[in-house]
């Protein structure tokens, strides 16, 4: 029987899918990891390294992946309450948890007059509930070896600062997820695959999309909640197929789901029969004309912008312009640089969030143009409710590869931007990578948010579109 993890934790809250593989396939059936993966990856242990390194730390002595002679050797460790253990091996029942830390703090427990609490090193900016459930998943095994809960668990954020919570606000939670880890762990197929942002980086995407694509999973389209999936699933319509020709009587038979949801749902059904978005029909506002596209490749773990690039006007026959801040205070400088080229009226059109996100960190460091935020166009928001996609569209690489047929990849990775820096050709790929996705932005545009809506009829016997 295998143990349950805190990475099965950690798995679960991310998708219970990747929980059910991971307690049942060895790790020889994951995909390897890409390049800036273990790149960042790397960075992690490095991090955590760094950390520890200035801690009075005592780790654990036991021959490899003997967790019996680990958890022995850290319960003497306990007991002889050393201020900080390093990768303790706790092991109980049928749970191993590998902390990254256990911090000694004064308080009777079984171990005599002190006891241990969780202190987990994380390389995000900001705690999730993924990382605060593993450590307290960790807390009960540290309760169950000491006879005493932990009041408190912590996290080290990637900037040293140490977020400190209750153990008992989420330990139920905690436990509801390892009751479905046991579940899991007795029948793989109780968790289904369901397709969603996180597919993308999962070592197991060449196993799930096949299948899902194989049944015509529900989840394949765009929009799909779990919660819509089952009610649909429940009044009949199982498959992509169902639901592209559903046309339900009443709101008894549509299981009582919200007309216009069932209505977008069906045609984005419609859309991934025909292989390509449709357009939808909305009011005819004010154009993207005159404008520019700006966009940014960054390093989350550093919190840097790596290289601007601005597409002006904004077509694939624009003018590309390209810079690279050498550091942090050199980025705003880069950014206006780029604009000076850029008509004083011009929108500026973004994906995402990190063009006014470093407009407003800078804004009252530099002598920012305080009418320049009015100009921000966002064009993931503008192409997620243009038109509905074949498949469901999470980042720019899905609106590429779902609305221009595209393969958003061919100049490499942006999660590989903060590996290209330490290359010789790095600025050379940054650059690349910069022009081709202000390409893709362009054409998206153009296909999307300048088209007019796609009339569509007899779509492999979908029916018209309506």
């Amino acid at each position: 029987m295998r143990r349950l993890t805190g990475t099965h934790v950690y798995s679960y809250v991310k998708c219970p899918r990747l929980a059910a593989l991971d307690l049942h396939l060895p790790r020889s059936e994951r995909r390897a990891p890409h390049e800036w993966e273990e790149f960042a990856a790397q960075r992690g242990r490095d991090f955590e390294t760094q950390f520890v390194k200035v801690l009075p730390v005592v780790s654990p002595q036991y021959p490899e992946r003997d967790f019996d002679a680990g958890s022995s050797a850290t319960l003497a460790l306990l007991r002889e309450g050393v201020p900080w253990i390093h990768q303790a091996v706790l092991q109980v029942d049928d749970r191993l948890g590998l902390p990254d830390l256990l911090r000694r703090l004064p308080g009777a427990s079984a171990l005599g007059d002190h006891h241990y609490e969780v202190v987990d090193v994380k390389t995000s900016g900001r705690s999730r509930g993924d990382q605060i459930l593993q450590v307290v998943f960790y807390s009960e095994l540290v309760a169950a070896v000491q006879g005493r809960m932990p009041e408190h668990g912590a996290l080290v954020l990637k900037d040293g600062r140490e977020e400190r919570f209750l153990v008992a606000d989420y330990l139920a939670a905690e436990r509801e997820v390892v009751e479905e880890l046991r579940r899991l762990r007795s029948d793989i197929d109780a968790a289904r695959p369901f397709l969603q942002a996180g597919c993308a980086s999962c070592y197991h995407d060449s196993r799930c999309l096949p299948q899902m694509t194989k049944a015509g999973d529900l989840s394949l389209v765009q929009g799909m909640s779990h919660g819509a999936q089952s009610i649909l699933e429940g009044v009949g319509c199982r498959t992509v197929q169902d639901l592209a020709v559903f046309h339900p009587e009443g709101a008894r038979a549509r299981g009582n789901l919200d007309v216009t949801l069932v209505r977008r749902l069906r045609r984005a059904a419609q859309a991934h029969q025909l292989g390509q978005p449709i357009v939808e029909e909305r009011p005819r506002g004010e154009r993207l004309d005159p404008s520019a596209i700006v966009h940014l490749l960054a390093d989350p773990f550093a919190d840097r912008v790596l290289a601007v690039g601005v597409l002006h006007p904004a077509t694939e026959a624009g003018v590309f312009t390209f810079g690279v801040p050498r550091s942090v205070d050199e980025e705003w400088r880069v950014v206006k640089d780029l604009l000076a080229a850029v008509p004083p009226r011009a929108l500026l059109l973004h994906f995402g969030e990190a063009l006014p996100r470093l407009n407003e960190q800078h804004g009252f460091l530099h002598e920012a143009d305080t009418g320049l935020e009015a100009r921000f166009v966002d064009l993931h928001k503008r192409l997620l409710t243009a038109a509905v996609y074949p498949r469901p569209v999470f980042g720019l690489g899905d609106f590429v590869r779902e609305g221009l047929g595209r393969d958003p990849m061919r100049a490499g990775h942006a999660g590989a931007a903060a590996m290209w820096v330490t290359m010789p050709d790095g600025e050379a790929r940054l650059r690349e990578k910069l022009r081709v996705d202000l390409m893709d932005l362009a054409a998206l545009k153009a296909a999307v948010l300048d088209a007019a809506p796609t009339q569509v009829a007899g779509a492999q016997g979908a029916g018209v579109v309506a």
